[in-house]
């Protein structure tokens, strides 16, 4: 259940593909060790994939209001997807009496969600914005 970056990966606007980066790296982190991770390793997987979700969404979503981005409305559907589906995984996790969520379905969701949102949908939303002149600004908490 391999999951790695590479620069194939790469959208081109380095604030965005640090924050991706990041994530790749505590997702390979979790699943390299898959067989031996504790409910409590769930846990803490879920509580940052919530924060990321808030944080680098958000960056990105400003990013394609700002630009005008005529994909807008799908890429944020996605993110509000990944968003629902992490609070719904997280409800699971702290149930009282539940058994949580397996460590092998969390990271075959996030390796297909990382996947799939990062070389499709948002390389599509990073060419836009390169072709806009966009690659070069601040982080877009800074930007207004």
């Amino acid at each position: 259940m391999a999951i790695r970056w590479t620069k194939a990966l790469s959208v081109g606007i380095a604030s965005i593909d640090e924050q991706h980066l990041e994530l790749f790296r505590r997702a390979k982190a979790f699943l390299d060790g898959i067989e031996g991770r504790s409910r409590q390793d769930v846990g803490i997987l879920l509580s940052y994939l919530r924060t990321y979700a808030v944080t680098h969404f958000g960056e990105e979503e400003e990013l394609m209001r700002v630009s005008e981005f005529p994909g807008y409305e799908r890429h944020k559907a996605q993110h509000d997807r990944f968003l629902k589906d992490i609070l719904v995984l997280s409800k699971e996790q702290d149930r009282r009496g539940g058994k949580g969520v397996a460590a092998k379905d969390l990271g075959t969701f996030l390796r297909k969600w990382l996947h799939d949102h990062v070389s499709v949908t948002d390389a599509e939303m990073a060419r836009y914005l390169i072709s806009r002149g966009f690659e070069d600004l601040p982080p877009p908490s800074d930007v207004h």
